[in-house]
């Protein structure tokens, strides 16, 4: 199954690696430059590289000791501080002094004392690197310059300057702990001397006090709390309802109240109002307003209203005496409870005296006690002082440069400029548009090849490859005209390209050449009125008609035809001046079909030379009047791109090419001739 024209971008990009090699051979142009191009910058690089020397020591640290914690992130921490040390002023200073005594100089001459020193200090810092060991509390310290013995001898002097300040710094801080402890130590007995006093003096003071007296009195702080609590609920009560009777504007709404209709007076009286009430209710019914027994029954019911409502006031009065009753027992009890209170807190403060005097003499003894033995310690350990810090491993002398020397250099130099010339090489063929011969163009635009004609440097030798291309291209389109042609009508060939420059006029003449060689009568038609191939000029004499003039119908196209007994082997029909673009355009849309029909009886064979397809729509006509339509293709000029639109605009006007012809083939012996060379059928 074969491609389409539009999908060969950089799909056939897929090599195996036994295509490396051809690849790289056909690109050894941009392989050779990137090779040496690559080699020069390193030619100019490497010279100028300073091989170094590496000198390399090893100190251990004791842990565990002064304080130093125990588990893995803490010996790491702890390694950290030191290896941070090691590359601070005060020793990078010390081992500067050192190796200005022994006559190593690590500052460029010309610089001025404090500059100097500056610049000293971070030469020597930027010269020394520090390492962890694995998980061990031991580090690598090394030290690197152009020279050896200085390698060595800067390292030496900076681990020598280290262990000299660590010594004295773990001393010095040995020292000022002892001092700082003596100090503390003096304080404490101090401070255990003036609780001894106060413990005396205390005890002297301080009277006997009954065991139980405590829980008692706390009982009735207990007790006094609940009885404050039921208080405090009683006064909120009363205090509520004392509000709503205030807020009262009737009779009635102080009966809704709890204490008013609870009084016994109120309730009494309610209830023989009710009875009164239901009395009078039944009689009115009865008798009417009139009625002797009804105007007795309503003096009744008044009366007895009347001391319902004394009642009531005299209750809601008592509301307001409660409240002040229950006001001033909640202040009582509360009056009481704080005065318990205020007897067991004192009563706690002296039974908590003495015990807190007996925990601030025990615990400044034990403060005392534990700064003695500390200060013990101390003296101990300056008396037996033991440095930390264990030289495991000396500096080395190198012996060899450090990685990369100049051979590595050189080395590494030389694979960098082979990878990148193989890189350049399959970018420039990855990237590369142009039509090559390497037997994938028909599957690349989905057209049959029909065959390959020659690049031609030497005529004389290559005419012969020429014309057998030409002779296979004839004999394929005198088989498309057995199965398409029509008789009595002449077979139209068109040759076209995608972009100027790509042979299809050398195609067309040689095309044209080829079927007159054959006995066939042969018609060139120069369809590019742009820019005609000139033909006319030559052969033909001025003021002639030509090809224009016959489309434009002022002329018949057997005046403006150029005869074979003029000086060409076939006929010739052209233009012999540029056209306009849009006049020639709209000359080949009126007259291309006529001109075409009047030839129609007199050639058996007509060769059309197109425009490139992609620069102007002239071809596209050209190619729709034509029997068998012809793609000119040429390796290492035309791009896949270029010929891939050019598929495209055919196939959008309904068009569909028949062949494709590459040009400037790689050439191949012929068959059956010494020396000769030609190209094969497809």
């Amino acid at each position: 199954m074969r491609h389409s024209g539009n999908s060969q971008n950089r799909d056939g990009f897929d090599l195996a690696l036994i295509d490396l090699l051809p690849v790289l051979w056909q690109r050894r142009g941009m392989v050779a430059l990137a090779f040496a191009a690559v080699l020069i910058v390193a030619a100019l690089i490497i010279p100028h590289w300073m091989p170094t020397y590496r000198s390399v020591a090893e100190i251990g640290f004791v842990t565990g000791g002064d304080g130093t914690p125990l588990d893995g992130i803490g010996i790491a921490q702890h390694l950290e501080t030191r290896m941070a040390e090691l590359r601070g002023n005060e020793v990078l200073e010390s081992a500067l002094s050192v190796l200005r005594g022994e006559g190593v100089s690590v500052v460029p001459d010309g610089l001025d004392i404090p500059a100097g020193e500056e610049r000293a200090l971070g030469i020597l810092r930027s010269t020394i690197r520090v390492a962890r060991i694995g998980n061990a509390s031991v580090i690598e310290v090394s030290a690197r310059d152009a020279d050896p013995v200085r390698s060595q001898k800067i390292l030496s002097a900076v681990i020598d300057s280290y262990l000299w300040q660590r010594e004295s710094a773990r001393k010095q801080g040995l020292r000022a702990r002892l001092s700082e402890t003596s100090d503390q130590l003096m304080a404490a007995n101090m401070r255990l001397e003036a609780a001894e006093a106060a413990l005396a003096d205390w005890q002297q003071a301080a009277g006997f006090v009954e065991g139980d007296e405590s829980r008692l009195m706390l009982d009735r702080i207990y007790e006094l709390n609940g009885a404050l609590e039921q208080a405090r609920r009683d006064l909120e009560r009363t205090r509520l309802m004392a509000e709503a009777k205030a807020k009262a504007q009737s009779i009635d709404e102080l009966l809704a109240l709890p204490p008013v209709a609870n009084h016994e007076m109120v309730r009494k009286l309610a209830g023989q109002y009710d009875d009164v009430r239901r009395n009078h209710t039944a009689m009115d019914q009865r008798y009417g307003p009139k009625h002797p027994a009804m105007i007795a029954i309503t003096g009744e019911l008044e009366t007895v209203q009347a001391h319902l409502n004394e009642a009531v006031m005299l209750a809601a009065r008592q509301v307001e005496l409660d409240l002040q009753q229950v006001q001033k027992q909640y202040e009582l009890t509360k009056s009481q409870r704080d005065a318990w209170q205020i007897k067991l807190s004192g009563r706690h403060d002296r039974a908590q005296g003495q015990a807190t005097l007996l925990r601030a003499v025990e615990l400044a003894r034990s403060e005392a006690d534990k700064l003695s033995t500390q200060e013990q310690e101390l003296r101990i350990a300056l008396a037996a002082f033991q440095s930390d810090v264990t030289v495991m491993q000396a500096a080395t002398l190198p012996e060899v440069a450090e990685f990369p020397a100049r051979r590595d250099l050189w080395i590494a130099g030389v694979l960098i400029a082979f990878f990148a010339a193989t890189g350049a090489g399959m970018l420039r063929h990855y990237f590369d548009q142009s039509i090559h011969d390497d037997g994938s163009i028909e599957d690349q635009f989905g057209v049959p090849l029909f065959t390959r004609t020659p690049q031609i440097d030497h005529p004389d030798n290559q005419s012969i490859a020429m014309e057998e291309a030409v002779g296979h291209l004839v004999v394929l389109i005198n088989i498309l005209v057995k199965t398409r042609g029509e008789p009595g009508r002449p077979h139209i060939t068109c040759i076209g390209s995608a972009v100027a420059g790509e042979g299809k006029s050398r195609l067309a003449h040689d095309l044209a050449t080829g079927f007159a060689m054959a006995g066939l009568k042969t018609l060139l038609l120069d369809g590019d009125l742009r820019h005609p191939a000139g033909l006319g000029k030559v052969h033909g004499g001025a003021g002639a008609a030509d090809l224009t003039a016959t489309l434009a119908g002022d002329a018949a196209p057997d005046d403006a035809i150029l005869r074979a007994e003029d000086g060409l082997v076939f006929d010739y029909l052209g233009a012999r001046a540029s056209v306009p673009g849009s006049l020639a355009t709209g000359l080949l849309e009126t007259g291309l079909e006529a001109v075409l029909m009047g030839l129609g009886g007199h050639y058996e064979r007509i060769v059309i030379d197109s425009p490139p397809i992609l620069s102007v729509a002239d071809a596209v006509l050209l190619m729709g009047a034509s029997d068998a339509r012809l793609l000119v293709l040429r390796r290492g000029y035309s791009k896949r791109r270029d010929v891939g639109d050019a598929i495209s605009q055919l196939q959008a006007a309904g068009l569909q090419p028949d062949g494709l012809v590459l040009s400037a083939a790689k050439v191949k012996p012929a068959y059956g001739r010494t020396g000769a060379i030609a190209t094969g059928a497809v």
